[in-house]
């Protein structure tokens, strides 16, 4: 089964309460009061989408979090990858170098570069904004 962790799940529910905001900035325990989620995992969730520039990191007394898109315009591809790391089943796949020993073993051809791309292609039409409607 392919299974994408929790904290996949808490960032788009953060995304959620952030485009609430209005591009208003917030802090990581306002948003830990607003979704119930602990405020350490909504601090990691907010540092790995800022470190991806899903979201920006205001400093100062005014300072916070704020989501600078709509919630339209970011896909679920760029969460995933976020949270979780480059999108691919065979990390041999994606390897320029192809030197995976399950390459040489079995010479994938590119089999499994097809799957990538579909899963890809379809995260990547799904928008945030339609997951927290």
């Amino acid at each position: 089964m392919l299974k994408l962790s929790k904290l996949t799940d808490y960032a788009v529910i953060v995304l959620g309460c952030l485009g609430d905001q209005a591009g208003k900035p917030v802090s990581a325990s306002f948003v830990s009061g607003k979704t119930q989620l602990p405020e350490p995992t909504v601090q990691k969730v907010l540092k790995m989408m800022a470190s991806k520039k899903i979201i920006t990191a205001q400093r100062g007394a005014n300072g916070g979090y704020i989501v600078p898109l709509s919630l339209a315009c970011i896909s679920v591809t760029d969460v995933v990858e976020a949270i979780e790391g480059p999108l691919e089943l065979s990390p041999c796949e994606n390897d320029a170098q192809n030197d995976c020993a399950l390459a040489r073993l079995y010479a994938p051809q590119n089999k499994w570069n097809k799957v990538n791309i579909a899963i890809k292609k379809t995260l990547d039409e799904i928008r945030i904004s339609d997951l927290v409607k």
